[in-house]
């Protein structure tokens, strides 16, 4: 038999709208009645998680390599192979600006000399370049094209492993190279090298090694071996020539009924292609011309004497 106290409390429970059944309480019931809310806290399942991979995209790996590869080669661009020994050099004058020279451990940034050749003659400048720190070997003249003309340096040392742009001065090379006083002996090209000046001042200022060569001579031409005197206009040249210091020589007497025994300036000649060109100098020396001689002789042309005493 259920005792009263027993029924009473029955009765109770079952006019209650819910009765709690432990701790199964919502959130959403909590939120409804005004209560707080408590956070649902997840433990990871680590026999179920992927941990996170590393992918390596081949575009930007291969942009790296390629990026690091360009470095090392700029970094070595200017480094050549001696084909002889094996031996690698860096070619400090293959190197266009300071920056690049200055941070060559092997090289520095300074002056050299630049020939440049006109009708003024040889004309000399320092130019900013790139040589070696610890230079060796004898003085060099090079060359290269630059500017749609060619460059003339001279160096004190020889520069090793140059690029094919650069030509050692030789008889073949611009005229500028005869400028330097390290160049070759290139007597059949003094004619043209004297040739360039029109002035009296540019032909003094070609000096070929140091030293002037040329002169202004008047030149006459007498036309073909004969016993005649061509009255032509004489041409003023800039020749090859010795003695171009010297102001003083020895009079001559020509063995000419023309000459009357009158002394002259001695008299050079030369056949220039047919034509019989006269000039006479006291002093410098035409090269390539033959002194006359005072008396006639067959190897000489009839002119030496019976033009210039006319």
């Amino acid at each position: 038999m259920i005792s009263p106290r027993l029924f009473l409390l029955l009765g109770a429970c079952a006019l209650l709208p819910a009765c709690p059944k432990g701790n199964e309480g919502t959130a959403s019931d909590a939120s409804s009645s005004g209560g707080s809310t408590a956070e649902a806290t997840t433990t990871p399942d680590l026999t179920t998680t992927t941990l996170p991979t590393t992918t390596v995209d081949a575009s930007t790996s291969d942009a790296t390599v390629a990026t690091t590869a360009a470095s090392a080669t700029d970094a070595t661009s200017n480094a050549t192979t001696d084909a002889t020994t094996g031996d690698s050099c860096i070619d400090c004058v293959g190197l266009a600006n300071e920056i690049d020279c200055v941070n060559t451990p092997e090289c520095k940034w300074a002056g050299v000399v630049s020939y440049s050749y006109s009708a003024q003659g040889c004309q000399g400048s320092i130019a900013n370049f790139c040589v070696a720190k610890k230079p060796a070997g004898v003085a060099t003249a090079l060359y290269r094209d630059l500017d749609g003309g060619q460059q003339v340096l001279e160096f004190s040392y020889t520069p090793e492993c140059l690029g094919d742009e650069w030509k050692p001065c030789d008889c073949d090379g611009p005229l500028a190279c005869l400028c330097t006083s390290v160049t070759a002996d290139c007597p059949d090209r003094l004619e043209e090298f004297c040739a360039v000046n029109i002035t009296e001042l540019g032909c003094s200022n070609a000096t070929y090694k140091g030293d002037p060569v040329c002169h202004t001579f008047k030149v006459a031409p007498e036309g073909p071996v004969d016993d005649k005197c061509e009255v032509k206009q004489a041409k003023t040249k800039c020749l090859p020539a010795t003695d171009t210091d010297k102001n003083t020589c020895e009079k001559l007497t020509f063995d000419y009924p023309a000459c009357n025994g009158q002394m002259v300036d001695p008299v050079y000649w030369r056949d220039n292609m047919g034509t019989i060109e006269l000039i006479q100098s006291c002093g410098p020396v035409p090269t390539g011309f033959t002194a006359c001689e005072a008396m006639d002789t067959p190897e000489q042309p009839d002119e030496c004497g019976l033009c210039v005493c006319l």
